[in-house]
Parts: C-alpha cells; structure tokens; sequence
C-alpha cells in the first residue's frame, strides 16, 4: 500500500504541473499571436499610409500651395483650392486625415497649415495649430524619406497612426510635410479575430499535451514493468546458482569428510600403499576440477564449477576448454542463462544414456563473435524435433510433475535472438552439439 500512495501523488503532480505548463503557454501562445497580429496591421497600415501620403505629395498643386504660403490665412484663394485638394484625395484614399504641416524655423515641431477632416469631425481645421513631430522623424523628412508613429491615442481625435511624406517644390526644396493619419480603431477587433480563429490551434495544442503526457506516463510504466521483469529473471537466474553453489559446497564437504576417514582408516590399518594410491586418485580428480578454474569470466567459472559438480554426482565425465577470454561484451547474466540451459540439457540427456556419459563445453573468440559449445552424449535429436525445440514448453523429455519442462531452450533462443545471434545444432551417432555464435564489436 506504502508503494501505492507514493506513485498515486507523483503522478497527479505531473498532470499538475503539465496543467500549468498547458496553460501558462497556451496564455503566451495567444499574447505573442495577438501582438504579432497587431505589429503586422501597423506594419501594413504604416506603409499604406507613407505611400499614400507621397502620392498626394506628387499629386498635389505645389506652386497653389506656395501662394498659400505666403500669405497663410483662409482668406487666400490658394487656400480653399488646397483645402479641395486634399479633400477629394482624401476621400480616395479613405484615411482619416489628411493635412499639410509646416516645421518650425528650430526644426523641432511643426503647425498644421491646411487640413481635409471627416465631415462628422468636431474638431475644425485651423492655420498655424502645433502637432507633434519627433525631431527624428523631421530629420527623416528634411533627407527625403517618410516616417509612421506608433499607434495614438488620443481623445479628440481618437485611435490612429500618423505618417508622413516630404513635399518638394519645383527645386527639389521640401517646403513641408504631408502628413496622414489613418484610423486603428478596427486594429483590436483584428487582434480578437485572430485570437479566436486560433482557438482550434489552441485546442489542438492542449490535446498534443495531454496525449504526449499519457505516452510519456505509459512509456515509465512500461519501462518500469520491463525493468522489474529483468531484475526479477537476473535474481531467479542467481538464486538458481546461488543454491547449486551452495549444494556444491555441501557434496564437496561431504567427499571431503569421506576421503578423510577412508584415509584414516587405511593408515589405522597400516595399509600404505593403498593410502598412497588413493591419495593419487584423489590428485587425478583434483586436476581435472583445476579445468574449471582456468575460466576468464568469474560468473562462468563458478558456473562451470557448480554443474561440473552436478554431472558428477549423477556419474558424468565433464570436460571443458580453457576460456581465457573475459566475454565483457557479453552481460554475465545473459551468458549464464545460455550456459545453464545448454548444461542443464546435456546432463539430463547424458545421464539417460545406455553407453558413454560425456559432456564437453568449449567457449572462445573468433574475429568478430563468440563462440559457445555444448556437446553430450545420448539420445540423438531427430530432425523434425529440432524446430519445435525453442517453443516454449516444448521437451523431448517425459515431464516428472515436479518442474516445468520446456523452457530451458526458449530462454536460450530469446537471449541468443536478443544479442542478434545464431543457434546450430548436431546430432549424430549419439552426439549432440549445440553451438551459439554471438557477435560482437
């Protein structure tokens, strides 16, 4: 229950926090795209309006305008004509005003000389009125170039954005400034239409999250399953041999209080010669225990040790290759799994035999792959056996009711078939081999 409540909090902070990360981006998802949107309009209204103003720069009657100029009141004939000017190219156009500007002698302002309003406008033109011009943007008029200004708000003449063009007399001398403004009072109602076209995006996106966040919670819980699963084999695998070990300490224990007292007892006797003879017996068996030893791999030398000691007790003569190589490519517990299963069959199908009980084990390098032997003798495997023999619960061997036959094999093909290796197998004239090849770097 412990583990329960544990993993049940974890989990819900995830979701949690996944919750808030959805909902924090989504909120600078829809600011970045509302304020993206109304850079793009001011953007596109800012170069309307500048290329509008210089076509009314182009289009207008310099030479009335300069009449106008110098004498500017309203009185002036030039002036009611510059006024219609500007009226009907600002109903063309469409803006929201459209005016001539006059700088100031220090270059820092201007004043309004001639303006076309809307005709519902309470405000009304007047000569000489100030509107404010950054002395940047009168920098860029006196070089030739237009300007645009940030969007305004301004409570007479409400929300718009200015620009402006330079206008030229006959000798190329700017004697002013023809400045627009354009209204930008639809520039927020863009925003919020595109903020709610995007909601299926935005939906979607949330949908995205919630899925990612399943398969990534799916994917922990299935590695976490796989992880205990092989932790669970990798202990079963050394528990097995942990006790075969153990039972091997035993028997030898046993052997070893035997020989002792036979010892004894010949010497009690005073029987020399044969103490002397079973010492020598005893050395002949000790050397050929001394092949087991001769193993790189410590996982496999106790390994060797323990079923050497199995094949004894059931009256096996078991002979193994020296392995010199450390097979560090190779997890130890995958060598044990193949190694045990292939002993494990070769003692129960050596012990049956009516004639020589023999097993051979031989492990070693070759270039590129590893190179695993097991060889008894016994009953030999007949061909239409040798597919079935990797299925699982398949045997050859008439099931005792005390353990699950079948599965030693299995487990060999999928570890073999896990390190992209091969099994072959010989059996004739009753000797079977089985040879793993496992690649490697």
């Amino acid at each position: 229950m412990a583990t329960i409540h544990y993993k049940n909090p974890r989990v819900l902070i995830i979701l949690l926090i996944s919750g808030i990360l959805f909902f924090v981006m989504t909120c600078i998802s829809i600011a970045a795209s509302y304020y993206n949107t109304i850079q793009a309009v001011r953007l596109s209204v800012a170069n309307q309006s500048m290329k509008a103003a210089t076509s009314v720069a182009g289009n207008l009657d310099v030479a009335t305008y300069q009449a106008f100029l110098a004498h500017p009141v309203k009185e002036n004939a030039a002036y009611e004509q510059i006024k219609k000017q500007l009226e009907d190219m600002r109903d063309q156009l469409g803006v929201l005003h459209l005016y001539t500007l006059r700088v100031n002698d220090d270059n820092q302002g201007a004043k309004v000389m001639i303006g076309a309003f809307p005709p519902d406008s309470k405000v009304e033109s007047t000569i000489g009125d100030p509107c404010h011009v950054y002395p940047e943007q009168i920098v860029s008029i006196m070089n030739g170039q237009t300007y645009y200004s940030a969007i305004i708000h301004d409570p007479l003449f409400g929300v718009y954005m200015s620009a402006g063009a330079p206008l030229h007399d006959s000798n190329g001398k700017v004697i002013g400034i023809i400045g627009v403004d354009t209204d930008m009072e639809q520039v927020d109602g863009i925003g919020s239409e595109v903020v709610r076209r995007s909601i299926p995006i935005f939906i979607f996106q949330g949908i995205f999250v919630i899925v990612l966040v399943l398969v990534i919670l799916g994917l922990q819980c299935w590695y976490r399953r796989e992880l205990r699963k092989a932790i669970g084999e990798t202990e079963e695998t050394y528990q097995d041999e942990l006790r075969s070990v153990i039972s091997s300490m035993r028997s030898i224990r046993h052997d070893f209080v035997n020989h002792m007292q036979v010892l004894y007892g010949l010497i009690e006797c005073g029987y020399f010669d044969k103490a002397r003879d079973y010492v020598q017996s005893l050395m002949k068996e000790t050397k050929l225990l001394d092949l087991t030893v001769r193993i790189g791999n410590p996982a496999l030398m106790v390994l060797f040790h323990t079923k050497w000691e199995q094949a004894k007790s059931r009256k096996i003569v078991m002979q193994f290759a020296e392995c010199p190589d450390t097979f560090e490519q190779i997890p130890s517990i995958d060598l044990i799994k193949i190694l045990s299963n292939l002993i494990d069959n070769a003692i129960d199908a050596a012990a049956v035999s009516s004639g020589e009980k023999r097993i051979s084990i031989a492990c070693r390098k070759e270039k590129k792959k590893y190179v695993f032997e097991v060889e008894n003798t016994g009953q030999e495997i007949l061909p239409e056996q040798r597919e079935q023999l990797f299925v699982n619960g398949y045997s050859t061997k008439e099931s005792t009711g005390d353990a699950q036959r079948g599965t030693g094999l299995y487990i060999v093909n999928d570890v073999v078939h896990k390190h992209k290796g091969t099994i072959e197998i010989e059996s004739n004239q009753g000797v079977t081999r089985f040879t793993v090849h496992l690649p490697v770097k």
